[in-house]
């Protein structure tokens, strides 16, 4: 294992998912998990989607606040929670409706729509080296320590 530094490593993940993407979000509750493709955008390495409260994913965030999203070769496991509706959270709405207008005009507005925010825990990240040599970056945030493992050792 090799100690990273935590605020190099945390920049560079943040950097490379950039402001909004897609993600896989994946959510769980009385031993039944499900995931889905979600508009995400990132704010000060803090992630923001909006979801209605008649879906299963609202449902399930209500009753186990651990969520976990994958990004092609990043997971990020949170936490998440509920911040009320959308339309009360101006500048996290703003940048949303940069990258997703048609889901903002759409959904943003609606009665029933809220706005979900996930403070990640911990980010694991799949690379491989020059040789091909697969390695894992892991990211904690709640002790600020990152470090790399090589796979298969």
């Amino acid at each position: 294992m090799a100690i990273l530094d935590f605020y190099k490593e945390q920049e560079d993940v943040f950097n490379k998912i950039g402001e909004s993407t897609l993600a896989a979000l994946a959510t769980s509750s009385e031993n039944f998990p499900t995931v889905r493709t979600m508009s995400i955008i990132i704010h000060e390495k803090v992630i923001y989607f909006q979801t209605g409260i008649d879906l299963m994913k609202y449902r399930q965030i209500s009753m186990n606040k651990n969520v976990a999203l994958s990004i092609n070769n990043i997971q990020i496991e949170g936490t998440a929670n509920i911040m009320g509706k959308p339309v009360e959270h101006e500048e996290i709405m703003t940048i949303y409706k940069k990258y997703f207008k048609n889901s903002y005009e759409k959904y943003s507005k609606l009665e029933k729509e809220v706005l979900i925010k996930v403070i990640p825990r911990k980010i694991t990240i799949w690379e491989y080296d020059f040789n091909g040599k697969p390695y894992r970056i892991f990211i904690e945030f709640e002790n600020k320590k990152a470090y790399k493992e090589f796979y298969g050792d």
